[in-house]
């Protein structure tokens, strides 16, 4: 049994009349939710119980992310080798690929989100990385175009599991204002791969003619064995809850259930339930939240797996351009966890995405406009990069904070990832090798989504504005009434939409 805390009191409970009705000075697993619901966590407390959710969540998050990116955009990497030339593949082979990875990826993300409470983190998540890094060690000894295109929509179906369920799981240890700097995580692992992979590419692809292989065949080779291997031991740091969470000691895990029940009111019951399915699939906010992110998506893959390939267009050699693209990414990386960290200290979204993708729409008007000058082509690259992850991150964030249910919010996550990783798709289709080298097609369809998403945030803000609006302006007989029906989530009345 845990020791009861003796620690800060907490704030006391009172009636209407002013009278104290309890007040709960100690706390263990036996305290009711009605007292947990009046305990205040102490700061210092708080603080011990985030630095280790944070020791153990934040590598396991990170390095997942990071290799289920270098393992989709290793495709460009490969194809500066020489790939594409020796399977045979046509002339539109970079573009197809790319995109074909989407069509599954899209289609089977709303489906991993709703059962990963059933199937269990720790399970689902661990057996679709070693199997999908087996499929990228396969990748190098194809012989011929149609393998790829094969093992990219099975990569594509794989890769579908983490991503939402990885939004999902963040749910289930932090509060929805702690939510932007922890998905940071994984969008600067993402940035992180651009300048991993560029390097180990380089690497990689010197090998060329080792053990009669390819450079490129090595480059899948390798990293695959490195997904198989960090699948292997991912099941350590994949807790299914915080209660089954063994580097928690069990005064952290009963911290952790004061922090659920104070939050319960908008989560309810995570049990499943058709009828919180039925709730995000009718919610206008996800879907706006999901037009947003396939403007901010597009936009995101196609830099993360042209980007080599645009700045090999500028007349660099294979390693060079390589080698140019990871302080682009290195450059993003900066930029979003500085953003996700003042996201999560001050509460907004929209003040940082707004300015960080204007500069982007500036980095590819440049590069549209630009095309004899290759110091200006590459310092608009770094233009580019500065509201990429930064949009995708916040965005993501912005929706799990502003979608109160586990279940709605599951499902929703799966929904916005769905829609917004459309933009895998278009993306594969506007860097087109006829375009080489100044590919203004990518560019300028590029620019296009970035103010398409622009348009749809600025929906919805004035959107959560008007919603916010509305719940302060009701009576108290409203609110009541309310109450009454058994209204919970993010239209009960006390809960404030974030922007």
């Amino acid at each position: 049994m845990a020791k009861p805390y003796e620690g800060e009191k907490p704030a006391s409970s009172a009636d209407t009349e002013g009278n104290i009705a309890y007040s709960v000075a100690v706390i263990d697993e036996h305290t009711s939710d009605e007292q947990l619901l009046e305990y205040n966590i102490s700061p210092a407390e708080k603080k011990r119980l985030l630095r280790r959710l944070d020791s153990f969540i934040a590598p396991m998050v990170a390095i997942l992310y990071l290799i289920s990116f270098l393992d989709r955009s290793n495709l460009g990497n490969a194809s500066t080798g020489g790939m594409l030339e020796d399977i045979g593949a046509p002339s539109n082979g970079l573009s197809v690929t790319t995109s074909i990875f989407y069509a599954t990826y899209v289609t089977f993300e709303p489906f991993f989100t709703t059962i990963l409470k059933t199937v269990k983190p720790s399970i689902l998540l661990p057996t679709v990385v070693v199997i999908w890094g087996a499929i990228v060690l396969a990748n190098g000894f194809i012989e011929n175009y149609a393998s790829l295109v094969a093992f990219r929509l099975v990569l594509g179906f794989l890769e579908s599991a983490l991503t939402p369920c990885l939004f999902l799981l963040l749910t289930f240890f932090y509060v929805r204002d702690e939510l932007a700097l922890r998905t940071s995580y994984m969008f600067v692992s993402a940035a992180t791969a651009g300048v991993v992979g560029g390097l180990i590419a380089a690497g990689l692809l010197k090998m060329d003619g080792t053990h009669g292989l390819e450079g490129w065949r090595w480059l899948y080779i390798v990293e695959g064995a490195i997904t198989i291997g960090i699948g292997l031991i991912s099941p350590i740091f994949i807790a299914n809850s915080p209660q089954t969470a063994w580097y928690l000691n069990d005064r952290q895990k009963l911290l952790v259930k004061v922090r659920t029940v104070q939050s319960r009111q908008y989560n309810g019951n995570d049990a499943f339930s058709w009828a919180e399915v039925r709730k995000a699939f009718t919610e206008p906010m996800i879907w706006i939240s999901g037009l947003m992110q396939i403007g901010f998506d597009t936009v995101l893959y196609g830099a993360s797996t042209f980007f080599v390939v645009i700045v090999r267009g500028l007349g660099y050699s294979t390693i060079n351009s390589q080698l140019l693209t990871a302080p682009i990414y290195a450059w993003a990386a900066i930029v979003y966890m500085a953003c996700a960290y003042t996201a999560d200290k001050f509460d907004m979204r929209f003040y940082l995405i707004l300015p960080t993708a204007v500069v982007t729409c500036i980095g590819y008007a440049i590069l549209i406009a630009v095309q004899d000058n290759t110091g200006v082509q590459l310092f608009a690259c770094f233009l580019c990069a500065t509201g990429v992850y930064t949009a995708v991150g916040l965005n993501v964030s912005w929706c799990t904070a502003n979608t109160a249910g586990v279940r709605k919010r599951s499902t929703g996550i799966g929904i916005q990832q769905l829609v917004g990783n459309c933009g895998g798709i278009i993306a594969g289709q506007i860097y087109r090798s006829v375009d080489r080298p100044y590919y203004r097609l990518g560019h300028a369809v590029s620019l296009g989504a970035m103010v398409w998403a622009i348009f749809w945030m600025c929906v919805y803000v004035w959107l959560l504005r008007a919603r916010n609006a509305k719940k302060l302006a009701m009576t108290d007989a409203e609110k009541e009434e309310q109450d009454k029906a058994g209204v919970t989530g993010d239209r009960h009345w006390s809960f404030m939409y974030v922007w």
